[in-house]
This record gives structure tokens, C-alpha cells and sequence, in this order.
């Protein structure tokens, strides 16, 4: 039973509302409800000139309403984000607009009458129905591009049951199966389709039990969000303040995590696994939010938390190296896992610095490394991963100890160890 992408009658529904908006809410509708474009489309689409359509994509670009990135046939195309969505949803439309939407509500509960049949035969409530058909519809036409099929309701019941939201169902797979008389292969199938078909769920390990959220529900929109406010946070301090500030990835995690714990969105047991995963989304982020390559790898090598799995430490620099895959974007363990290849990545670069561990580029012929100003020959250069890691922690914890305020001998004024005079009373500072 699958379902083709939006028909021609939607397109032109679609079409002739944006007529009546504004020139930004015309490129959100459209992306919301015609899915990822390219420029050319766009202009097609809106009605406007290139000069006009290249402000206002810029302009939604800085607010993190749409994302540029490579879509599946390797052509970059513009993406609503939940931020534009909620834009949307937060926009006065006409009564046209919002039967538009109804409609479209309408259609999606219809397509999934056998869905409803089904649950209801094996005895899910309505209550908990209702939640997985709301799920549903924020997803869109992207979830019934999949087949169709009782195996593919359980897996998101499953999927349900799993859910970080819902942590009074757990019900662990095995047990699942058992219950619902499905073979476990089937499940694990259908989740591995649901992933990989980018429908905005996340997911994390914890031992043998395994846990999901959505991006649009409250814990993905409130994860990201501190995620985006954080690295602007820090991009500014890194502007303002002393060179030796680290971008501790590590810390921010903590931070993150410890702000939704407080919240209520999660509790103590998954603590680190979401750390972790935080991590991965703050190195994406950090991406479509254009910070170079070289210093997110920096970032990278000085986490402690990732370099206890050699796993972990792949999967960021596939990150870094623009990977889609959910295997590398969440938190999964998995049999045959993508390594990264590292000689391609020395390609693009001299090696490590064999002091703190930066990433040395090939353009960069001084022999001293902008990190820590440390003088090298090319055979001192680290060219091991795992090598520079370990330096790059180090030397992290050399520079938060820094970091750490102590007392002026003279004022008792706040001062850091490696200034050279307290700046309340001019008192030499002395350097241990």
C-alpha cells in the first residue's frame, strides 16, 4: 500500500495560497509542504526575481528558519527547519490557508484507517493511538513513502513504547516480539527503514535497552535549541575574550544535559549516553552553522567522552566530513560499522602538533602551531588519531587550569594565573 509524493492537485493548491503571503512565508509554506527545493525551483515557485529570493533566503538562513544541505541525489537544496515550522505555525493565515491545512490533516488521518484497525486489534488505547497519529502527521508524505504494513505499526509502537517521552512503557525488544508475536529481524528491520529514511527521529543505547525522540517533539525542539543558543553563546565569547578560552565540547554537553534534567525531559540513568549524543548534534549543528572543518576536528579530539569509543570518535569525524547517515548522526550500535578512512583525511592535511594535538594544515608552512605557539619540525608531527587525542585532552586540561581564578597576594582581587599584574592593585601576578 505506498503512497506516491505530493500530486500534482497539492502542488497547485499549494501554489495558489502563497500568492496571498509575504515573500519569506512564501519560501516557508513551500518547503513545508512541497519538501526540500532547489534555488531555481524556488524562484519558479514564489514568483519572485533571484535578487530578491537570494535576500530573503539569506535572511531565513541567519534566523535558522531553512538549512542548506546536500539532499539524496547529491544536489544542495534548501530545508525548513522546526524553527521555520513553528514560524509557520505561529503565522496568522486566511481562512483558505487554514482549511488548507485541515485538509491536509484530514488526508493523512484517512491514509491511516488500516493503521487505526490494526492497533486497535491488538489492544493499543486510543489515548496512546492518537499520540502515534499526531507523530505521524508532523512527519508527512515522508512516512508513507514507506510500505505500508502491520510490521511497519509495530515498529512504531515500538518505537513508541521506547520513546524518552514515555519512559512508564519501556518494553524491551525481545519481550516486544514475543508479545506481539513478530519476529525480532522484522522490528529491527523496519526501525534500521524508519532511520534511515530521515523522518526526524533520533535514537541512543543504554546497555541492552534503547530509547527515541523526535525532532519536533518537546525534548528534540528543547535539545536544539539550547544546542544553537550555546554555540552562539561561545562564538562570541571566543570572539571577546582571551585566546586560551577552550571550546570544551565535553563541558557544553554537561551543561546541555544537566539543563534537561532539571527540566524534567530526562533522568539520571540516561544521562551519559545523552551527553554524548548531544555532542554529535552540536558537531552538526556547528557544521550548518558554517564553522570550519579544522576547528571542529579540534573540538573533536579533545573530548574525552567520545575517546572512550574508537566508534565514537569515527563517527564525528564522519560527521565533520558531511555524513547523513543516521548510523554516525545518533547514538547506535551496529554490526559493520562505517570506519572512517584517516588517510584520506591526513590528505588535507601536515599532521597534529605534537604539543596539543591541532590539526596542522598543509597551507600552514610557519612550523608553529597557532594553537600553542609551539616551534616544530615536519618529522615531529603526530599522524595517529588516537596520538593526537590524547595530546589535544591534555593540553585541555593544562589550559582550564589556567582557567581557574585565584587570589591577587596583595588585594585578595580575582585574577587568572597568567596575567602578568592584578589589574585592581598593579601587583606583578607571579607564574608558577
Amino acid at each position: 500500500m505506498e503512497v506516491s509524493s505530493s500530486s500534482k492537485d497539492l502542488e497547485k493548491k499549494v501554489l495558489t495560497l502563497v500568492k496571498e503571503m509575504d515573500y519569506d512565508q512564501r519560501v516557508l509554506f513551500i518547503l513545508k509542504n512541497l519538501g526540500p527545493k532547489r534555488f531555481t525551483d524556488l524562484e519558479t515557485y514564489c514568483d519572485i526575481s533571484r535578487s530578491t529570493l537570494s535576500k530573503y533566503l539569506k535572511l531565513l538562513l541567519e534566523r535558522y528558519f531553512i538549512e542548506k544541505k546536500i539532499f539524496d541525489d547529491n544536489k544542495p537544496r534548501y530545508f525548513i527547519t522546526e524553527r521555520g515550522t513553528e514560524k509557520i505555525h505561529g503565522t496568522s493565515f486566511s481562512l483558505e490557508q487554514s482549511l488548507f491545512y485541515i485538509d491536509r490533516l484530514n488526508e493523512n488521518i484517512s491514509r491511516l484507517t488500516d493503521l487505526i484497525v490494526f492497533y486497535r486489534e491488538i489492544g493499543v488505547a486510543d489515548s496512546i493511538i492518537s499520540q502515534i497519529i499526531q507523530k505521524i502527521t508532523k512527519i508527512g508524505v515522508k512516512f508513507f513513502n514507506i510500505e505500508q504494513n502491520r510490521e511497519l505499526y509495530l515498529a512504531m509502537f515500538y518505537i513508541f513504547l521506547n520513546s524518552v517521552l514515555t519512559r512508564e512503557y519501556k518494553f524491551e525488544i525481545n519481550e516486544f516480539c514475543k508479545h506481539y508475536n513478530v519476529k525480532k529481524l522484522r522490528i529491527e528491520f523496519y526501525v534500521d527503514k524508519i532511520m534511515s529514511s530521515k523522518l526526524g527521529f533520533n535514537m541512543f543505547v543504554r546497555g541492552e535497552d534503547i530509547f527515541f525522540f523526535h525532532e519536533e517533539d518537546i525534548i528534540g525542539i528543547t535539545t536544539l535549541r539550547l544546542i544553537k543558543d550555546r554555540l552562539i553563546e561561545e562564538i562570541i565569547q571566543k570572539n571577546i575574550a582571551n585566546d586560551k578560552t577552550v571550546f570544551d565540547l565535553d563541558r557544553i554537553a554537561e551543561e546541555i544535559v544537566e539543563k534537561l534534567v532539571k527540566m524534567d525531559l530526562i533522568w539520571d540513568r540516561i544521562i551519559e549516553p545523552f551527553e554524548i549524543l548531544v555532542e554529535k548534534m552540536l558537531i552538526k549543528t556547528s557544521i550548518e552553522m558554517g564553522i570550519p572543518k579544522p576547528t571542529l576536528m579540534d573540538i573533536v579530539l579533545q573530548s574525552e567522552k567520545i575517546a572512550k569509543s574508537k566508534a565514537g570518535i569515527n563517527s564525528l569525524i564522519n560527521i565533520i566530513e558531511g555524513s547523513e547517515r543516521y548510523e554516525d548522526l545518533n547514538l547506535v550500535s551496529i554490526s559493520e560499522y562505517k570506519k572512517v578512512d584517516l588517510d584520506e583525511i591526513l590528505e588535507k592535511m601536515r599532521g597534529f602538533c605534537p604539543k596539543c594535538g591541532k590539526t596542522i594544515l598543509k597551507s600552514d608552512l610557519s612550523n608553529i602551531c597557532p594553537r600553542c605557539e609551539n616551534k616544530f619540525h615536519d618529522n615531529d608531527l603526530l599522524t595517529k588519531i588516537d596520538e593526537a587525542n590524547e595530546k589535544s585532552m591534555q593540553y585541555k586540561k593544562e589550559i582550564l587550569k589556567m582557567e581557574i581564578l585565584i587570589e591577587c597576594p596583595n588585594c585578595n582581587y580575582s585574577v587568572k594565573p597568567y596575567w602578568d599584574v592584578c589589574p585592581q592593585c598593579l601587583t606583578p601576578i607571579k607564574k608558577e
